[in-house]
């Protein structure tokens, strides 16, 4: 009888510790989500303060690694939450909207990828870009995520998926990110000023990067 007691009692306590198991990579993938999300916050706010023609090279800089990271985010969400989120949740109105909305903003980071400073619209499309991202977080965070929060399913996968996919991703659209930025995705607990510093853009010369990220330095310190 004792021996039973003791069998019952091994399997409750393994059976919570697996459920706190998948809570945390459920929290860990929402958290990561919402890291990105700031991210791109922060750099169309950033972006609001400069002139595309007067500040050329960093608004430059700030248009390409945003593109890049969005291009990752996007990519995340469409290959692995997604398809999850549809298993998990009742209303798919959301993912289908979401989805939507995604094709836009790609649509839009495409127009920029073949544009320059001197376009006449490249400051308006970066900044209707920024209006669909955030009406975009907006109702993730809002409607999705929580109903996520509250969804049982085999999240250490998908947070594991996600994580190794995101560093495939990088590597692909971020090259010159390098090992720091590499290393950024898997340490959720950093600033997110250090990440994006890490985060070389894309630029034509050292000088260039070096405005990026005292401009980033900028908006981080104003933020605070």
């Amino acid at each position: 009888m004792p021996s039973t007691r003791s069998t019952s009692q091994s399997t409750s306590n393994a059976s919570r510790s697996a459920s706190r198991a998948q809570s945390s990579a459920r929290s860990e993938i929402v958290d990561m989500l919402k890291e990105d999300h700031k991210r791109a916050k922060k750099a169309f706010r950033q972006f609001e303060k400069l002139d595309p023609h007067e500040d050329a090279e960093e608004c430059q800089a700030i248009v390409e690694q945003t593109c890049a990271e969005l291009k990752v985010h996007t990519a995340l969400e469409e290959e692995l939450l997604y398809p999850a989120a549809r298993r998990l949740l009742s209303e798919e109105d959301l993912i289908d909207e979401a989805e939507v909305e995604h094709a836009t903003a790609k649509s839009l980071i495409e127009q920029l990828g073949r544009m320059t400073p001197d376009d006449e619209k490249y400051g308006a499309t970066f900044k209707v870009l920024g209006e669909y991202v955030n009406h975009h977080v907006k109702e993730e965070e809002n409607e999705m995520f929580p109903q996520l929060g509250r969804a049982k399913g085999e999240w250490q996968g998908l947070c594991d998926e996600m994580n190794s996919r995101r560093e495939e991703l990088m590597q692909q659209l971020m090259p010159e990110a390098g090992d720091a930025a590499r290393a950024g995705a898997s340490r959720r607990s950093s600033a997110p000023a250090s990440r994006t510093s890490s985060r070389s853009p894309r630029t034509r010369g050292s000088e260039t990067e070096q405005r990026a990220q005292a401009a980033s330095q900028s908006e981080s310190d104003d933020a605070e």
